[in-house]
């Protein structure tokens, strides 16, 4: 999941460019951000607090804004480039040919950053107000929205303003009006604050006009170090009205190129107007769509992020996949082939049909699926986007590991073919479902399944066929969270406060031919903990469950193993599949992670280490002890992978490495 966050960033990167009226360089956004960091050593004098308090008390009236604009921009030193472009095409080398050439006629709706400025922009997509949205129909307008507000943190320099030093730096014209300008930072150097400058009447009236400001910890926030924000207000008594808000951060290189980002909220309905270079985005992304060499680098982001091929590009109206699961082997099937895939919201924004069909070369078997999906509201990218209101039918007749979930199995995975142990036990089931999922702005959200069920056994393992009738309910509460929505797959940006789970299955014999009545319950609570932004952060998850009646062996607990060499988080990696069954548990697993490796001792790494625990106890009978298994490696290698050692402590201790996809917030 996380190398998909990874590539979904990146392709803000390449794919996101635009200019801004009276935008500033990497360089400067650097260098201001650095002189309000350099506030605290300044030798201030005299103290503002007797300003502050003439103030009195500061209260924000919190609106909406009514106009938004946000604009990510390329530049890039026009000398360099040109260098750049007239080495490659004198050497008329791969570089030129891929990467350039297709381009090159972009370059003629490049405009200055400013008057006389070295640096070129060029604009591709803008959001909200200009209603060109074109580069967020790709990445998804609500995932733009996600990641910079995740960026751009809380914002809120009102809280707490006990809690800051404040000293009067001299009187300023601002707007034709003498303020005071003030400087402000936080009493403890680490707190999660700001420092910058307050813009305040010199009239008697002492109103807030104006906030320039960074954050005082450039670690407070993961992913952008250098922000500068500048805030507009006007007082009606001791209440502060915003009028303009804009934060400005960027990425990158000086010389070779950089992303500009800039996020402007109005609160009036005076907004800033679109630039030269901002009203040629049109032509620009016409030009795009008119370039095969963009066409496919889109498709092949596509591909990366999704394990899906688009059939047709943008507008197609099919996708084919999962890739990687079109063709894999195990000791059951043999080499396994699959072929699948969906429709897309191109041919309905609510409808969604897909299946797959494969088949094994040494079972000699046929395995399919069937699904159609309705949202009940209109969808702009996916049909799982939040917030959901999805009813979903499926039908499957395929293989099954005893105790997996056969709708969201993944055991087909072409890197799941390379085990440790082989799978000579499995089960072939039949499985009808139709499932309700509702969700709900505070993050609370419930799901309804009826489903049917018959499962015979194969290969080595025995037990009595069985067919059942099950209802299930369960309920999900996770407040905080921010997620970008990958298709069906969520990235988390910033995991809820906590998130609670609760889930509970009851058995209806009788219906359908259904031969047991039971009830199972499970429940699990997940919390991050923030071991400060230097050192980390920790995981630590705790589940039980119960089944309180008499069922057959596959509807025990039976704990997620993995053979497999891909570590994967969620499951016991050193623990066989059903090597452990028990009709009630109780687990926990702590995962910490640290920004820091042993590479640090020789070179500035982004490695990160990781180390953690995951114990298990549940009994089918008094004498079964826990199984505990700990694991250390490294993560953030080369911004994509992740290793791991994994040690075994009970039942036969035993270790191995697993690789996985590495990158880490």
């Amino acid at each position: 999941m996380r190398i998909k966050l990874q590539i979904m960033t990146l392709a803000v990167g390449c794919l996101s460019c635009a200019s801004l009226s009276a935008q500033k360089s990497l360089t400067e956004i650097r260098y201001s951000v650095m002189d309000l960091y350099a506030l605290r050593y300044y030798p201030f004098q005299p103290e503002a607090d007797s300003i502050i308090q003439q103030m009195g008390e500061w209260q924000e009236i919190k609106q909406e804004a009514l106009h938004q604009k946000t604009s990510l921009n390329l530049a890039i030193n026009k000398e360099f480039l040109d260098n750049q472009i007239q080495y490659s095409v004198t050497a008329n080398d791969l570089v030129y040919k891929q990467l350039i050439k297709p381009y090159q006629a972009w370059l003629q709706y490049a405009e200055p950053l400013k008057e006389d400025s070295r640096e070129i922009a060029l604009t591709i997509g803008l959001q909200d107000d200009s209603k060109n949205e074109a580069i967020y129909e790709f990445l998804g307008k609500q995932n733009v929205n996600y990641l910079l507000d995740e960026m751009l943190g809380d914002v809120d320099v009102f809280k707490n303003k006990d809690s800051y030093h404040y000293f009067l730096t001299g009187k300023k014209i601002l707007d034709n009006q003498a303020v005071y300008e003030i400087a402000f930072y936080p009493k403890k150097a680490q707190a999660d604050a700001f420092t910058g400058y307050l813009y305040v009447t010199a009239d008697g009236n002492y109103s807030l006009l104006k906030t320039l400001f960074t954050r005082s910890n450039p670690y407070s926030t993961g992913l952008v170090r250098d922000i500068l924000f500048t805030q507009t207000f006007e007082m009606k008594g001791k209440q502060i009205f915003p009028l303009k808000k804009e934060a400005s951060f960027a990425w990158g290189d000086e010389i070779k190129g950089s992303l500009l980002v800039n996020q402007t909220l109005h609160y009036t309905d005076t907004i800033d107007p679109l630039t030269a270079s901002e009203k040629q985005v049109e032509k620009v992304v016409e030009i795009a769509s008119q370039t095969r060499a963009f066409r496919n680098l889109k498709n092949t982001a596509h591909f990366l992020l999704t394990n899906r091929l688009l059939i047709g590009g943008d507008q197609g109206l099919l996708e084919w996949g999962p890739v990687t699961q079109s063709i894999s082997y195990n000791e059951m099937e043999g080499l396994r082939l699959k072929a699948g895939g969906n429709t897309t919201l191109q041919l309905n924004k609510r409808l969604l049909l897909g299946g797959y069909l494969a088949y094994g070369l040494r079972d000699e078997q046929f395995k399919y699926r069937g699904d159609l999906l309705y949202s009940f509201l209109p969808k702009d990218k996916d049909i799982w986007e939040f917030p959901k209101r999805l009813l979903s039918l499926s039908y499957i007749r395929d293989l099954n590991v005893p105790g997996k979930d056969l709708q969201n199995s993944t055991r087909d995975e072409f890197f799941h073919s390379f085990s440790h142990s082989g799978t000579y036990n499995m089960s072939q089931q039949k499985l009808a479902s139709i499932r309700y999922e509702h969700e709900l702005p505070n993050r609370l959200s419930f799901r309804i399944d009826g489903k049917y069920l018959h499962d015979q056994p194969m290969g080595n393992i025995q037990y009595e066929p069985y067919t059942i009738s099950e209802l299930n309910f369960s309920l999900r509460y996770a407040p905080g969270e921010i997620f970008l929505q990958n298709r069906d797959d969520r990235i988390y940006l910033r995991r809820g406060k906590i998130e609670l789970n609760l889930n509970h299955r009851m058995g209806l014999k009788g219906a359908l031919g259904s031969d047991y009545r039971y009830h199972i319950t499970d429940f699990s609570a997940n919390k991050r903990f923030s071991l400060s932004p230097k050192v980390g952060t920790a995981d630590v998850q705790l589940s039980a469950g119960k089944i309180w009646n008499r069922v057959p062996f596959p509807l025990l607990f039976i704990p997620a193993g993995n053979q497999s060499y891909i570590y994967e988080e969620n499951d016991y990696n050193l623990m066989d599949f059903y090597e452990f069954t028990t009709d009630r548990f109780v687990a926990g697993n702590v995962n910490f992670r640290f920004n820091w490796s042993p590479f640090n001792w020789f070179s500035q790494s982004q490695i990160k280490t990781t180390c953690g625990i995951k114990a298990l106890y549940g009994s089918l009978a008094e004498t079964n002890d826990p199984y505990v298994e700990v694991h250390i490696g490294l993560a953030n290698i080369f911004k994509l992978l992740r290793v791991e050692w994994v040690q075994r402590l009970t039942y036969g201790e035993k270790g191995s490495i697993f690789i996985s996809s590495g990158f880490a917030l």
